[in-house]
């Protein structure tokens, strides 16, 4: 109530966010500005301060490791009891971003997509559920915007590297140990880019396919099963959006049957006559 009387509400948002704030502040800080983002998002201060909110939640995100997050985590009133002192933090801090992304994304400026899109990506990488269900939130909000082409050129450099290079090297499913974690990134990254799919014009996502398809093909038969699934949910809606043009030729038989199977199962929309065509299974 204090900060709303201020008549600076973002100011002082920002001035309770920075590193010379104690713990207690900056929780306070969070917490008001995910309820001055739901019950005023048509504020004109908006204009002129979201980049700096968002900058300032970003690198308070990637400066958890060197603060005391201890001392901070004390102050968390209910903390999500699996998560250490940093999670906790980061996990506050990613929370406020998620809250300008689905609240202000109107403000998000094409330059903003790649700091926000590396951040929550990073905060995927040995984290638990609560950071990485977040992280995502954030990046679904994220591309919902008014970015689709750049969050889509964006993502794609996360489809391949070294995560991606040890799948490529370990194509079976039944030949990989079942102790080997899920490759973090590529794994959200797949998640997030399924929402983009029909946002993008057809020449973009035509141009990225080869690579994908190639991608897609190992993490058809990756050992984890939400990799599995989220490689599906993106076929399946490539497919409605390539309708024919979208071929598995180099898929295996079974691979080619079970995304067949889910585009007969989606529910998107009520198929026309020219769309039930499209619904058969994929053949080679």
């Amino acid at each position: 109530e204090k900060i709303h009387k201020s008549g600076d509400v973002l100011g002082q948002v920002i001035s309770m966010l920075s590193d010379s704030s104690s713990p207690q502040e900056q929780v306070l800080g969070i917490k008001a500005l995910a309820l001055f983002a739901k019950e005023s998002p048509n504020d004109p201060s908006w204009e002129r301060k979201f980049a700096l909110v968002l900058n300032c939640l970003i690198d308070q995100i990637r400066g958890v490791p060197s603060r005391d997050a201890d001392v901070f985590a004390r102050v968390l009133q209910s903390p999500p009891k699996q998560l250490n002192s940093c999670q906790q933090v980061q996990h506050l801090f990613l929370q406020g971003v998620r809250s300008l992304l689905q609240f202000v994304p109107g403000h998000v400026q094409s330059e903003d997509v790649r700091s926000i899109v590396r951040c929550m990506l990073e905060c995927t990488e040995n984290a638990p559920f609560e950071v990485v269900h977040t992280a995502e939130q954030a990046l679904q909000n994220l591309v919902s915007g008014n970015h689709p082409e750049v969050c889509f050129e964006e993502l794609l450099p996360y489809t391949t590297g070294a995560e991606v290079e040890e799948a490529l090297q370990r194509p079976r499913c039944n030949t990989l140990s079942s102790n080997t974690s899920n490759p973090a990134k590529l794994l959200s990254t797949l998640r997030t880019m399924r929402y983009l799919i029909d946002k993008i014009s057809t020449d973009s996502l035509r141009k990225a396919l080869p690579p994908l398809l190639q991608l897609f093909q190992t993490t058809l038969s990756h050992f984890s099963v939400d990799l599995r699934k989220a490689t599906i949910f993106i076929l399946v809606e490539i497919h409605f959006v390539l309708g024919d043009e979208l071929i598995l030729d180099e898929f295996t038989d079974s691979q080619r049957q079970l995304v067949g199977i889910y585009i007969n199962r989606h529910d998107k929309t009520t198929p026309t006559q020219d769309q039930r065509s499209a619904l058969r299974p994929i053949a080679a």
